[in-house]
């Protein structure tokens, strides 16, 4: 019996806990709605074909609140009067890490040649757009790994053989020659790129996993722990940032400064325990504390 009891606390002592946490960034301050130039061509036209190519870089995604991590959906938002019901159109989304920040004019990007190495996270030929206003996700069937450091391109391919009962709009932002797109009557090989500001609005889904091996060895100091009220944080090097999770991984607090030391009054928190993921000017620990 003690021998058992030994050998499962020697294999728990040394199983590596992991813990996921996920954020949602929205990207873009809306300008307008179109429903030919911005993502689908959801008007209703002859105009069936469409497809995009939007560029988003990795300044924004941090700014607005990403982390390094897995990509597993994302959202766009839509308005106007219409809806497209009938379970018969074609779409599919790629993603793809890129160093551009702009689209070149001349000359203009090639589809086909973009999209080498981007990585199919969505397709469906049965598809229909969720009724209503508002942000509508589009959940990966293959993750996207997001690197934290690299810009990304939303390839989106799109033909419905239906016509929408009116006019489905896509929010956009005006970004200058981040969006390549372009819709026809006619197939999708056949269709040129061309170059505009018109960059839709999207919300990406990013998880990040945190290990228990983070939580040793730490180069921070974090104190008192547990705490009532005050968290501090200390270290050699100047902490530039901090995030602090909840045991199921939601963020719940952020914050970007330059020193070497900070007070974080947590006094509002419930008890429990927290995970904070600190950033230095060297160094990314993630150290677990618990509020009394």
């Amino acid at each position: 019996m003690k021998k058992a009891l030994l050998l499962f606390l020697t294999g728990f002592l040394c199983f590596t806990f992991q813990m996921t946490a996920q954020v949602t960034v929205s990207l873009g301050t809306s300008t307008g709605a179109s429903s030919t130039n911005v993502l689908l061509s959801t008007s209703t036209t002859v105009n069936r074909y469409s497809r995009t190519m939007s560029l988003y870089t990795a300044q924004e995604i941090v700014a607005a609140g990403g982390i390094a991590g897995t990509i597993n959906k994302l959202a766009w938002r839509k308005s106007g009067t219409g809806e497209y019901t009938f379970n018969d159109a074609y779409i599919k989304v790629l993603l793809k890490h890129t160093t551009n920040n702009v689209w070149a004019t001349n000359p203009v990007p090639a589809w086909n040649t973009e999209i080498i190495g981007a990585t199919e996270v969505f397709a469906s030929s049965t598809y229909s757009i969720p009724t209503g206003t508002g942000w509508k996700e589009v959940p990966f069937s293959t993750p996207f790994q997001w690197d934290g450091t690299s810009n990304i391109i939303i390839f989106v391919e799109w033909y419905r053989p239906s016509t929408p009962t009116a006019d489905i709009t896509w929010e956009r932002s005006t970004n200058a020659n981040t969006n390549a797109a372009r819709v026809g009557s006619s197939s999708l090989d056949a269709l040129v790129m061309l170059i505009n500001a018109n960059r839709p609005l999207v919300q990406l889904t990013i998880t990040e996993q945190l290990n228990s091996n983070e939580f040793e060895n730490a180069n921070f100091k974090l104190y008192p722990n547990p705490t009532k009220d005050i968290l501090f944080l200390s270290s050699e090097k100047n902490i530039t940032k901090y995030v602090i999770y909840n045991s199921n991984g939601q963020m719940i607090k952020e914050e970007n400064f330059q020193i070497s030391a900070e007070e974080v009054n947590v006094a509002d928190f419930s008890s429990g325990t927290y995970y904070i993921k600190i950033f230095s000017e060297e160094k990314t620990e993630v150290l677990k504390w618990i509020k009394l």
